[in-house]
């Protein structure tokens, strides 16, 4: 099955409730509307979205933050029907080649230690396990790894 056709886009406000939605669906400690606003807001932090037809109307998102010359992966998310068909490596592609034009040389994200296919797709696009932060993650109580991405190139 071929992936929708999508186009990336930066995220607005009006997206706020669809991020929500899609947050709520992927992860057991998702972001709030704070967290999503604060992003927005932030001059230094990029939300893209994929946006695809409906539904749903957004497929995916990253949130990534540039600061100085570090990436900070925040949060990724792919909607469940739609995901391992390349969708969450496209938005980290764009996500880290804006980075890296904005001055990031190397990129950090923290990962739940048994997320195998996040772990995978992270490895296979060259970052490594730099740390262990322990039961980091609730619901359940989990491991975090700390990944970094060396030479973000350009």
């Amino acid at each position: 099955m071929s992936p929708p056709p999508c186009f990336l886009a930066w995220a607005g406000a009006e997206d706020v409730p669809a991020l929500l939605e899609l947050e709520r669906q992927s992860f057991s400690h998702p972001w709030t509307v704070r967290h999503f606003r604060e992003a927005l807001a932030d001059e230094r932090t990029d939300v893209l979205v994929l946006r695809g037809p409906p539904p749903p109307s957004l497929v995916g998102y990253c949130v990534v933050q540039t600061v100085v010359d570090e990436a900070h992966i925040h949060d990724v998310a792919v909607h469940q029907d739609l995901r391992r068909q390349g969708l969450a490596r496209w938005l980290l592609a764009v996500a880290l080649e804006r980075a890296a034009r904005q001055g990031a040389r190397c990129a950090y994200l923290e990962v739940r230690q048994s997320n195998w296919p996040a772990v995978h797709l992270y490895r296979s696009l060259g970052f490594d396990v730099v740390s262990v932060r322990r039961d980091y993650y609730e619901r359940p109580t989990e491991d975090a790894l700390v990944l970094r991405k060396e030479d973000l190139g350009v």
